[in-house]
This record gives structure tokens, C-alpha cells and sequence, in this order.
């Protein structure tokens, strides 16, 4: 009797999976000449009061205190100060809100618009947002004047989000130009926070007048702005020839060799050049670097690391890190750890033959193309070249042409690849592979028009990894030939700068993103049936 009740779903039954809705409003959405100083919802259930005062925004700012009152599943919110005079306000209800029962979120925002005056505001601006997890995206929509707007420090003027399935609309807009960013804004608090909140940059900006008042189709891509350069989270010595260092970041591996790493001894004055560099299979930012050098356990040991790029191109010039000389010595001498291609089950392409041989430990490239052998089922040798992804992973390149639906054995003398410590094998391996069938392929063909200098990308979406590129050619078309089957996403991106890559832009300063397009359908690309006459339009339907 003496504890305060606690609003709560009902218990028992099935699970809840239906998402909360707005069902009522005052005044009505597209109301006018609306004087009160308050307005009511009403949710479908009994949803968290937290989740919805915290993910109701209003267009434009209300000065003054906000009141919030409940009643069951109804809520009254009451404006300290009076609304202004013929203005038209928006008032969003976003994805955040979560039921009581099972805590599911709505399945879309809720907006509805009324005005002060006698007309409303009936500029809309619509599109998606493209992302892993588009569902509370938020849309900042500034309107351009004299000063360039800046989200790191100014709230926007109007505010929507999108969807589950990325979906948004901006209501009740006024005539004039926008700049309107996507923020995913993890700290609600309607600024954008560079190195936390992942962005989406306009194409363009827009304007909206009486007469033009719809815009669709601005879509976004979201990705996360990185200022920082890496930096050593941990360096430890694993055995006498080994250092583990990690790294608080992914690297940017294609820039970095053993050059960029030495072993100081600053009590004996003395400098230990690595020998050799290759990815750790753990945490990402993880590597290792071996040398054939004895360490003096007693002295004081760092690992120096120099021009280190971040895969974002920021630098960390130069750093050192203290470790602990390992005297256990390094007894396990080199394996096969896996060879990979971009097929499955010891596959490689006939017409560009070629295999990734990783060991879980490092070797010396030469010494790989002394020990390694590859014949085919007449035993005849093949021609390859080596190429250094690291020095645990190599890609093989077989030097010509094979015929389809051949098997082919790789053979590799252990004996001829010692590690940094002189560890090695006195025994073969050998793998058995072979080349793809022809008939195992699809297509895909279209026409892309609207626009100059666009890229075409397909993207099978059951097996990562797998995707295409292509630019369009001067009549418009694009063909890919040789396309693994599968369900393929089609997207197409204006590469104005020519680097061959989709541009998100930047917020401040501000840049541009290039402008893309998705086709609608995904395209199911069965073997030997390929699809041809796919028709992509690239101007904007605004």
C-alpha cells in the first residue's frame, strides 16, 4: 500500500513483436490559425516515457520549457512560451520510441505539421538512407543565408528521421535553400560530433519555392569521419624472434613495411632492423614483426614505429614503446596455414589464374619460389610469380592462361623456408586444385543514362567480398561477363574526381559527396544465364 505504482504491459501471452504508433494528435496534422500553447499524442500501447520525451524534436526550436504530462497512453506537451505568429511547425516522433512490453521501436518516424497563421508551410523534401543499420538516422536541415551552416556547432532548423528500412521525410518546410546533412547522432543532442557520429553529405543542396515544393530522392550514404592519426595500445614480445604490437586502429597495410618499424636498445646505444612484418589473425591492428637479433634482456628494449597510416590517411609520425625481452626461444618452424582464392572448395579462374598461400608464421619470398612447385595433371610445371601481401600471406600468379575443369597440385618443399629463428620443415605439402567452368558464370548488362562518367557496382550480397565495378563506356552501357551467380545489389556513383571510389564529402569544411543511385530490384544472376537490358535512369526524380 505504501509503494508507488509502477505503469506497466500486460504479462503473459505471446510475445510482442508489434511496434508502438502514434494513432492521435492535436491539433491535427495540417491544422491552421492553432493557438493553443500545447499539443497531445496518443501511442497504439504503453510505450517508455523516457524513450519518447527523448526522441520528440520540433521544427523550428521552441524557446521557453517544454512540459510533459501522462495519462496512460496519452501525452500532453505544453510550450512555457507562446508559439510564434505564422509560423509553421513540425513535430517529429522518432524511431527511439520503444514499447513496455517487449521494448520494440517504432517501425518508422511520426510527423505531423500545423501552423500559427492561416497557411502552412507545405515544402517536403524526401529520400533514404543507405547504411547497414539506417533506422534512427537523423535528417539536420539548414536553411542557407549569409552564413554557411555548421553542424559541429549550430542545431538545424528542421529535423526528421529515417526509418527501419531508411526511409525519411522532411515536412512543413518554409520556402528557401537547404543544406540537409544525415547524422546518426548518438548523443541526441542535434549537433553533429565528428569521430563518434557516422555522416551523410548532400549531393547538392536544394530549393524549395511555392510552386517546386516537393524534393525526392535525396539519398545519403553514412560513413564515420576519423581526424585521429593510430597510435601503440600494446607492444609484447612473444619469443626471441617475435614482437606483437597492436595498434588502437585498422592500418592501412598497403603502405606499411618493415621500414616502418625498428628495435631500439637505448642502454647499449644499438638499433635492430626488422626483418620481417605480417598481420596478426587476432584483434584488428594487430602485427607482427620477427628479427634473427639476440636482445639483452637486462637493457632497456622499444619498439620504434614510423610513418604509420590509418586507413582514414592520418599519419602518426613517430613513435616508441618500452617492452619486456622474451628469452623463450622460438622452436615451431613454418606451416600452410590456408590457401585461398575467390572460389570455394580449391577453385581458381582459368583466365586469371591465381591463389593466396598464407603460414602462420613469416618467411622470405625468395626462398618461397625455390620451394614452391606447380604442375598440372601431366605433370608439367607451371611459370608463376610471387607477390608480398605480407610476409605470412603471398599471392601466386600462374603465368598464363589455364583450360577450364583441370586439377593442378601445388607442392611445397617445407625444408627451403626457414623462419627468422632458422626453424623448418623436413617434409612436403601439397594441395590438390582446380580451374572453374566456364559454364559456371553469368552476366549482367544495361544502360545507365542521366549523366557522364559513372561507375557501375554489383554486390552479391549472400557472399561477402564478391562485387564488381565498372565505368560506364561513352554510349552508356555497361556489360559484366564474367559475374559469379548469386543475388546481386546494383548501385552507380557520378565519379567526379576520377580517383575510381565513391566520395562522401565532408562536413566542415564542407564538401559535396558525389551523387549515387540504387536500382530498385535486386537481380537474382543464375549460371549461364546471364540479364541483359537493365535500364538505370541517374538523373534525380526531384
Amino acid at each position: 500500500m505504501w509503494a508507488c505504482a509502477n505503469q506497466l504491459g500486460p504479462q503473459g501471452g505471446e510475445v510482442d513483436k508489434i511496434p508502438p504508433e502514434v494513432i492521435y494528435t492535436f491539433p491535427e496534422n495540417r491544422t491552421t490559425s492553432f493557438s493553443e500553447n500545447y499539443i497531445e499524442l496518443e501511442f497504439s500501447e504503453y510505450v517508455d516515457k523516457r524513450s519518447v520525451q527523448d526522441a520528440i524534436f520540433i521544427s523550428p526550436n521552441i524557446d521557453g520549457n517544454i512540459d510533459y504530462d501522462w495519462s496512460g497512453t496519452s501525452l500532453e506537451i505544453t510550450f512555457e512560451d507562446s508559439l510564434k505568429k505564422d509560423f509553421t511547425y513540425t513535430i517529429t516522433v522518432g524511431t527511439e520510441v520503444v514499447d513496455l512490453n517487449n521494448r520494440n521501436k517504432m517501425a518508422s518516424a511520426f510527423s505531423f505539421t500545423f501552423s500559427t497563421g492561416a497557411e502552412i508551410d507545405y515544402c517536403s523534401v524526401t529520400g533514404k538512407v543507405y547504411d547497414k543499420d539506417p533506422s534512427g538516422t537523423f535528417l539536420f536541415a539548414y536553411q542557407l543565408a549569409d552564413t554557411i551552416p555548421n553542424p559541429v556547432s549550430q542545431k538545424p532548423v528542421y529535423v526528421s528521421q529515417a526509418g527501419k528500412d531508411g526511409s525519411y521525410s522532411i515536412m512543413g518546410m518554409a520556402p528557401a535553400k537547404y543544406r540537409i546533412f544525415a547524422v546518426k547522432d548518438y548523443f541526441a543532442d542535434l549537433l553533429y560530433n565528428p569521430g563518434d557520429d557516422n555522416y551523410g553529405c548532400p549531393y547538392e543542396d536544394i530549393i524549395l519555392t511555392k510552386t517546386d515544393s516537393l524534393f525526392t530522392g535525396l539519398d545519403y550514404r553514412l560513413t564515420l569521419e576519423d581526424t585521429l592519426e593510430a597510435h601503440i595500445n600494446e607492444v609484447t614480445m612473444t619469443d626471441q624472434n617475435h614482437i606483437l604490437v597492436e595498434f588502437n586502429e585498422a592500418i592501412d597495410s598497403t603502405r606499411l613495411t618493415t621500414d616502418n618499424f625498428s628495435i631500439v636498445d637505448s642502454t647499449a646505444l644499438a638499433e635492430h632492423n626488422v626483418e620481417m612484418l605480417y598481420k596478426s589473425t587476432g584483434k584488428t591492428g594487430s602485427y607482427f614483426v620477427t628479427f634473427s637479433d639476440s636482445l639483452i634482456e637486462e637493457n632497456n628494449n622499444y619498439l620504434t614505429v614510423r610513418k604509420i597510416y590509418d586507413r582514414f590517411g592520418n599519419i602518426l609520425e613517430d613513435e616508441s614503446v618500452s617492452f619486456v625481452v622474451s628469452t623463450k626461444p622460438d622452436t615451431v618452424a613454418p606451416k600452410v596455414k590456408m590457401i585461398e582464392s575467390e572460389f570455394p572448395q580449391s577453385v581458381i579462374d582459368f583466365m586469371n589464374p591465381y591463389f593466396i598461400i598464407n603460414f602462420d608464421d613469416g618467411i622470405n619470398p625468395d626462398s618461397l619460389l625455390q620451394a614452391l612447385t606447380l604442375t598440372n595433371d601431366e605433370q608439367t610445371g607451371l611459370d608463376f610469380s610471387v607477390d608480398t601481401i605480407d610476409n605470412a600471406s603471398y599471392r601466386i600468379n600462374i603465368l598464363r592462361v589455364l583450360e577450364p575443369k583441370k586439377d593442378f597440385e601445388l607442392s611445397l618443399l617445407y625444408s627451403l623456408i626457414p623462419d627468422a629463428a632458422g626453424n623448418s620443415l623436413d617434409t612436403f605439402y601439397t594441395s590438390k586444385f582446380s580451374t572453374v567452368n566456364e559454364l559456371d558464370f553469368s552476366g549482367l548488362s544495361g544502360t545507365v543514362s542521366g549523366d557522364t562518367n559513372i561507375i557501375v557496382e554489383i554486390k552479391n550480397i549472400s557472399i561477402p567480398g564478391v562485387k564488381y565495378s565498372q565505368l560506364v563506356d561513352s554510349l552508356s552501357v555497361f556489360r559484366f561477363e564474367r559475374v559469379r551467380p548469386g543475388d546481386y545489389l546494383i548501385s552507380c556513383f557520378s565519379d567526379i574526381n576520377n580517383n575510381n571510389k565513391f566520395d562522401y564529402g565532408t562536413v566542415n569544411p564542407f564538401g559535396y559527396s558525389e551523387k549515387f543511385v540504387y536500382y530498385p530490384d535486386t537481380l537474382k544472376l543464375a549460371a549461364r544465364w546471364p540479364v541483359g537490358d537493365v535500364s538505370i535512369e541517374f538523373n534525380s526524380p526531384d
